[in-house]
Parts: structure tokens; sequence; C-alpha cells
């Protein structure tokens, strides 16, 4: 059972120990013998979710800890991210042809298939291989081992408001960045701050379940409409780098025209919706999570 936030439990306590659990199960689900898509999918959304928390805590256990730990972190989900990638890619043709229907059926990409997925099995070999995959797991051990130690406090929301803040200031800045200027650039970097934003919401939902619970659905949709986003972009650049992968100029430029609506679809719907998510100020955002943070701790169990 997924380890909660407890009313009588202190903030950064219970924080540190949810975070230790999000390590302990992408390290469970790496070390299996058979290391399958889903185990790795799963592994990479507990690591997410591990630099999320993380942030909760990033005033508690101060900058040079942090910083060490983020890095750790973030380098030991990377090789995931890269297995990943080419499954995503398939993921939007398929997306693409149930979207648009005849005029993406149309199209001759079974080459294109044929080489994502050529590059998916290459990414897992690499990933599955000993000498790579035991780095890996001794790195999240080490964080595991490390955090039990992490001086963080007996602290409440002084500690977690201001990581909750410091996320929310960040996604509203990228939001307004990727307004300016819809670049791949920006929008992935706006989509990281939702992301973070989405996990630590779906921590804290407790303090209020029905109304964080429906802004964490509204950040999970906005984050899954920059990645959809985000993954088209990337098979764009392949469609442009690699026309060897085309029968024909047509079919390439067909389906450049159809990922370029499809991305013009998905940031328009994201940004109405970011809109709405950051239309607070951070200090008033925060503050107003501090009110449901007390009133729910004044209820003891």
């Amino acid at each position: 059972m997924a380890y909660e936030l407890n009313r009588n439990e202190p903030g950064t306590l219970a924080a540190r120990n949810i975070l230790r659990q999000q390590v302990k199960r992408a390290l469970q689900a790496l070390a299996r013998r058979e290391l399958s898509d889903a185990a790795v999918h799963s592994a990479r959304k507990d690591l997410k979710k591990a630099r999320a928390t993380l942030r909760l805590l990033r005033t508690a256990l101060g900058a040079a800890t942090y910083k060490r730990e983020n890095a750790a972190l973030r380098d030991a989900a990377r090789p995931l991210s890269l297995a990943r990638d080419s499954t995503a890619l398939l993921a939007q043709l398929d997306k693409l042809t149930d979207r648009y229907g005849a005029p993406a059926r149309e199209l001759s990409l079974e080459t294109l298939r044929q080489e994502l997925r050529r590059e998916h099995r290459a990414a897992r070999r690499k990933l599955r291989q000993p000498e790579s995959l035991e780095r890996h797991l001794a790195e999240l051990q080490a964080v595991h081992d490390r955090s039990v130690r992490w001086r963080v406090g007996r602290q409440g929301w002084t500690m977690l408001g201001a990581g909750v803040k410091r996320v929310y200031a960040s996604g509203r800045s990228a939001l307004a960045v990727a307004r300016t200027k819809r670049s791949p650039e920006n929008l992935h970097e706006w989509r990281k701050h939702v992301k973070y934003l989405w996990h630590q919401l779906q921590l804290l939902t407790p303090l209020w379940p029905g109304l964080l619970g429906e802004l964490a659905d509204q950040a999970h949709q906005l984050a899954d409409y920059l990645g959809d986003d985000h993954d088209l972009a990337v098979l764009r650049a392949k469609v442009l780098e690699r026309r060897d992968l085309f029968p024909d100029l047509a079919t390439r430029r067909g389906l450049l025209a159809l990922i370029d609506q499809c991305r013009t679809e998905l940031e328009d719907k994201a940004l109405v919706l970011g809109e709405r998510i950051y239309e607070e100020k951070p200090h008033t955002f925060a503050a107003r999570l501090g009110q449901y943070w007390s009133g729910w701790h004044r209820v003891r169990t």
C-alpha cells in the first residue's frame, strides 16, 4: 500500500518517507529478472514522482543536498527515458491514424514503423546490459540509503509550501515563455514543471480531496497534451532527418502536415488549460494550499 501523508506526522518526515518508497519501487521494478517495457515504464514514473517529492523538500534539505540528489535521480532515469522514446513515437503514429482516419491510413509508413521498432529494440538491449543496469541500480540504492539520514527536521507547510510555490512559479514562468514562442524547447520545459506540479498535487490531495483531486486531474491532462506535443515534435524531427524512410515526397509531406495540425490543436488546448491552472500568483496559490494544510491538521485522528 502506498505511503501517504498523515495528519499526525510532520510533513517533512512524511515527504521523506514517501520519496524513499518511490525510489524503492523503482528499484524493485528494475531488479526484475525479466525487464519488460511495463517495468521500465513503472520505474520511470516512480522516479518522476520522487523528483517532484524531492522538490517539496528542497528548502528543508538545503542547496547542496538537493542538488546532489536531484542529479542522481535525473541521471538514473535518463536511460529509461531513452528506452521509452521509440515506443512513444510508435504510439503517436497510431494516434494520428485514430485521429485523422483515412488521410493517415493512406500514407505508406511501414518503413518508418520498422525503423522505430528497430530503435526500440536497440534501446532495450542497451538498457539491459548488465554493467549499465547495475550502475543505475547502484545509483538509486545509494539515494535510498542516503535519504534515511537526510536532516529535514520535523516541519510542516513552512517547508513543503516553499517547494510547492517554487514549482508553481516555475511552471507559470514557463507558460509565459511558451505563450510568447511555441518552440519545442519552450513547451518541453513547461511540461517538466507541469509534471512536477501534478505529482505534488497528487501527494497533497488528502488536504482537500475534491478540490485538489480535480486540480491534479487538470494538471495531468495538461501534462498529457504537452507530452503528446513533445513526442510529435521528436517524430517530426526524425521525419525531416530520415528522408530514406519514405517512398516518396508526397508521403513525407503528408505526414508532416498531419503532425503539424495535431501539434497546433494540442498546443491550443494546453495553453487554454494552462491559463486556468496558473491563473493565481505563486504566493496566492501556496497560501491557499497552506490554509488547506492548516484545516486538515486541525482534524486529528
